[in-house]
């Protein structure tokens, strides 16, 4: 009986601090978060996480993101069904083709010969029929994708919310982003803002040690 008792005190307390976790982080959006990932130190608003482990911090083997567009700053937790948002996701750089080159060594072997003119001055390429990518339509920026490139599903599928994906590479890690078709139009906006907004994640702990 003693054991039985102790067992649901234990399950209580656990669940109560479970619960007094996310009150504290949604009492304090602006608390700041320190967390180690492929051996970069990134200090950011617990606002910006995610998800649980991003907003707990320490050592990590991918950090998750969401920030409002353009701005990208935090979303507060009313926004977060927002499709003006961009989520990141980074993790250590993988050993195989760098994200800049996917387009030209990964991707150009499954597209058809057509070209058409895309959103954003980017050129909209199509998959083959049976490729991996089928269901997907391919987003480049001139003349071969290295600069931008975004995957996003086929426009008669109208796929809503984070649907097309890009990759880039910053130093030891890959940052993925997802986000709506919509803001294609706006890729160098994105584009150069995820990059700040990681620069600023990393810059911050750099300049704390500094000082």
């Amino acid at each position: 009986m003693k054991l039985l008792i102790a067992s649901a005190l234990l399950v209580i307390a656990l669940a109560l601090g479970a619960v007094l976790v996310f009150v504290m982080r949604d009492e304090a959006p602006d608390a700041m978060v320190q967390a180690e990932l492929a051996g970069v130190k990134f200090s950011y608003a617990r606002a910006y996480a995610r998800d649980d482990s991003t907003g707990a911090g320490g050592l990590a083997d991918r950090l998750s993101f969401v920030a409002a567009f353009p701005s990208f700053k935090p979303l507060s937790a009313k926004d977060r069904a927002s499709t003006a948002a961009v989520a990141l996701t980074l993790t250590p750089k993988d050993d195989g083709i760098d994200p800049s080159e996917r387009p030209a060594k990964l991707y150009a072997r499954f597209l058809t010969p057509e070209t058409l003119e895309g959103p954003g001055v980017l050129v909209l390429r199509r998959f083959d029929q049976g490729s991996p990518y089928d269901s997907e339509e391919l987003y480049i920026a001139p003349p071969d994708g290295r600069d931008f490139f975004a995957r996003c599903p086929k426009q008669e599928a109208g796929a809503p919310g984070e649907a097309c994906i890009s990759v880039f590479r910053e130093g030891g890690f890959d940052v993925e982003l997802r986000y709506a078709p919509a803001l294609l139009e706006r890729w160098e906006t994105l584009y150069e803002g995820a990059q700040a907004l990681v620069s600023k994640m990393t810059a911050a702990r750099a300049r704390k040690k500094k000082s």
